[in-house]
């Protein structure tokens, strides 16, 4: 009885090794959809490098607790969960890495992040460079006025002093009003500036992408008396960038925000975000656009 013992126990321990390797080398046996070098990447590794710009409080930041958090963040982590779906990967982990805006492009290019899932502007001339997911938020140039001043067109900036921070596009829509309306341009050197300037009735208005002056109202001492006025001066549409050419990752990703669009997920992750207590921003007309017509449209 002793040798088929012995025996019976050598073959468990051949299967049991047989078996662990077969679960270790699972995931390696799954291919990801062809032609993608990002997915195939992520398979052999993985782990997910996303990259974002910290905006506190809104897009993508690091909170308290050491984790990234967000509107984009959220998004980025359904995204994730698709990926892994894909590759039938669910112990991939993401490795999140703040960035600053010039680092962007030439991350991805080089592979060292797979994704830029902070708020970017799809522009043509970034186009050249990477590619661009659907949009998932617009935004745009308006004003900061104290109440009860409305900007109802350009007219109402008529000989007005109006301040903009310094290397934005903002401050190309002050330079033409400054020809167009007599208006005075007052350079600041950053947002906090230009807002006690409007706080302290030194310049009628502050010019800034909408997004930004909401939430410089919701950390005002003054918000009571501030508001955001005007129509849209531009339009800027938010989205992912990917690398550029990897048609399949940019597909899955685009798939992914076409089912939160139609599911209304991104309606709630808008409201958790920006509808709230400190924030309040009215969904734009071009944002409602974008949930109905699912679109990649780039700014010149």
């Amino acid at each position: 009885m002793s040798r088929p013992s012995s025996l019976s126990r050598l073959f468990e321990r051949l299967w049991l090794a047989i078996a662990a390797i077969a679960c270790a080398s699972a995931h390696a046996d799954v291919a990801p959809p062809p032609g993608s070098p990002t997915l195939a990447r992520i398979a052999r590794t993985g782990v997910v490098h996303v990259g974002f710009i910290p905006t506190p409080g809104t897009f993508a930041f690091m909170g308290p607790d050491g984790q990234a958090t967000g509107y984009s963040i959220d998004l980025c982590l359904h995204v994730v969960d698709a990926i892994r779906h894909a590759l039938a990967r669910p112990d991939l982990r993401v490795a999140w890495r703040p960035l600053e805006a010039a680092q962007r492009i030439p991350l991805l290019k080089a592979g060292a992040i797979d994704l830029e899932c902070g708020g970017n502007t799809n522009t043509v001339a970034r186009q050249r460079d990477v590619d661009f997911s659907y949009t998932f938020f617009n935004t745009g140039v308006r004003f900061l006025v104290k109440k009860p001043l409305e900007i109802e067109s350009a007219s109402s900036l008529l000989r007005a002093k109006v301040a903009v921070t310094q290397g934005t596009t903002a401050q190309d829509i002050v330079r033409r009003l400054v020809v167009e309306m007599d208006a005075t341009m007052v350079p600041v050197d950053n947002d906090a500036q230009g807002v006690r300037l409007v706080e302290s009735g030194q310049v009628a208005a502050f010019a800034q992408d909408d997004i930004l002056l909401y939430g410089l109202i919701a950390a005002s001492p003054m918000r009571d008396q501030l508001q955001v006025s005007g129509r849209f001066l531009t339009v800027e549409p938010y989205a992912f960038m990917l690398p550029k050419g990897d048609v399949p990752l940019r597909d899955l990703v685009d798939r992914t925000f076409q089912a939160m669009f139609q599911s209304g997920e991104v309606l709630s992750l808008y409201r958790k975000w920006f509808d709230t207590d400190r924030l309040r921003v009215p969904m734009s007309v071009y944002m409602k656009e974008n949930l109905s017509f699912p679109n990649r449209y780039g700014i010149p």
